[in-house]
């Protein structure tokens, strides 16, 4: 049975950098249908911040035919980047809107759909280019409004230059995320339900896919990757 995993780790500046260049290597690795690797970014933060750009945190999203073929993966990767210290979740993918054309083939597994939960958010994006300024000016208030909200237990945003973009964030509930992306209450904020209505008028991207899942397992040092916005010594999964 297939699984996705989702990654994060920390590494220097000089081992992350290749990475986003070329990952020419991850093509022969066996088992694994499609990953994306970027660098993650500080959340909300002005996009001509040098602090935005500081995270120096690895981000991996991957898609596995079977969780044997990620578990050989991590004893041996084919670039040294992936020994260092890091955490990852493994989830079942169950819903999707939007498209991305590499994850066309990927199953959804329904008997997830009705998570008791936590579940787990990715979203993955091919940026117009000359759409970056509008994708900025409303994607950094949809940022600070998923970073700041009490019921995200971990959230992430990541690039690889110069067009991919990826969110990643694990919510205490399926309820406690769709309340966030509908802005039904005041304190969940309307900054991403404004946002999908501008995207709907004029798209940024030429490809834009929002996935769900229902996360099975973490594994890693959590502590490692942690970041400010989550607080030390609690993990974002039970």
């Amino acid at each position: 049975m297939d699984i996705f995993s989702y990654h994060l780790i920390k590494a220097p500046f000089h081992r992350i950098l290749p990475r986003l260049a070329t990952t020419r290597a991850l093509r022969g690795v066996e088992g694994l249908r499609h990953s994306e690797t970027l660098m993650t970014m500080k959340m909300g933060r002005s996009v001509m911040s040098p602090l935005r750009y500081g995270d120096r945190t690895l981000s991996f999203f991957a898609w596995w035919e079977q969780e044997s073929a990620l578990q050989a993966f991590l004893e041996n990767p084919p670039y040294r980047v992936f020994h260092n210290p890091g955490w990852h979740v493994r989830m079942k993918f169950y819903r999707k809107w939007g498209r991305f054309a590499a994850l066309d083939d990927a199953p959804l597994h329904t008997e997830y759909a009705k998570p008791t939960g936590p579940v787990v958010a990715v979203t993955l994006a091919r940026l117009k280019l000359r759409h970056t300024l509008r994708f900025a000016r409303w994607g950094k208030p949809v940022e600070r409004q998923i970073r700041d909200n009490p019921s995200k237990t971990c959230a992430r945003v990541a690039y690889r230059p110069i067009k991919t973009f990826s969110t990643f964030s694990i919510w205490e509930s399926e309820q406690a995320m769709i309340a966030m992306v509908r802005g039904k209450n005041e304190s969940d904020g309307s900054e991403h339900r404004e946002a999908m209505v501008e995207r709907g008028r004029n798209p940024f991207h030429f490809e834009f896919i929002t996935l769900r899942f229902a996360p099975l397992s973490h594994h890693g040092d959590w502590e490692s990757v942690r970041d400010e916005t989550t607080p030390a010594g609690v993990a974002p999964l039970p």
